[in-house]
């Protein structure tokens, strides 16, 4: 399945933004194709998800999230895709380039895990990726308990003497 995301962002450095963007499911990639100005009507298709109380959205994101949002997005840049060789996260073009966050700082370790600190100058474009990232981690924790419940329905049904197609 491929998830089609807008994710509208305000309230950081810059002009408030939104980012559209896809995800594939089977191939787990990532693409962040277009940027685009301030848009707080719904695309046909698109889950929305923003900062933005006042938008009508899927997904809010909180600044709680913060840290999540980060590790999702150092994950998806360092995983790698089903094809075992292509990067898990893609750019469509250099404006959609200009939502890749660089503005990141690692700040120490406690006992949730790594810490991060955000430069002041990170943009909405940027935090829009983040965002996004963190609802595709969120996909893919999904993904994988429903995967793992299909497994156990299966070994219940084997020892019940059923039949498991496959």
């Amino acid at each position: 399945m491929i998830a089609a995301i807008q994710t509208t962002v305000s309230g950081y450095s810059g002009k408030p933004c939104t980012l559209y963007s896809s995800y594939n499911d089977k191939t787990l990639v990532l693409m962040v194709a277009v940027l685009k100005e301030y848009t707080p009507e719904r695309r046909e298709g698109c889950v929305v998800i923003t900062n933005d109380r006042n938008i009508d959205r899927d997904s809010l994101f909180m600044g709680d999230d913060m840290n999540k949002a980060i590790t999702a997005y150092f994950e998806l840049l360092a995983g790698v895709a089903a094809d075992g060789k292509s990067p898990r996260i893609k750019f469509n073009d250099e404006k959609a380039g200009r939502a890749r966050p660089s503005d990141i700082e690692k700040d120490g370790i406690d006992s949730s895990g790594q810490r991060y600190r955000l430069n002041e100058s990170i943009s909405n474009a940027q935090i829009a990726t983040l965002v996004t990232a963190c609802y595709v981690g969120n996909l893919s924790a999904i993904n994988d308990a429903s995967d793992q419940l299909d497994s156990l329905n299966n070994l219940i049904l084997l020892g019940m003497g059923g039949i498991v197609t496959i």
